[in-house]
């Protein structure tokens, strides 16, 4: 399983996701989106009615964000 997630510096809520990934032994990459045009561009490529972080993609399918994670362990 190829897991990615989108973070920032300072986020609660991409710390949290990561440690839901630790939690469950789910090995990550971290990609870190604190420079503001590397962010734009994430957000432009993946879509407009998205603009927050973490983002999670699973398998490179964008499963959201920390509470749509949660939702997905969860089964």
């Amino acid at each position: 399983m190829k897991v990615e997630i989108y973070t920032k510096d300072q986020c609660i809520w991409c710390d949290r996701a990561k440690g839901l990934l630790n939690a469950h032994s789910i090995d990550f990459e971290e990609f870190d989106l604190s420079n503001d045009a590397e962010r734009v561009k994430f957000y432009k490529n993946i879509g407009d009615n998205v603009k927050t972080v973490p983002q999670v993609f699973i398998d490179d399918i964008r499963i959201g964000g920390y509470q749509d994670l949660r939702a997905w362990l969860n089964g």
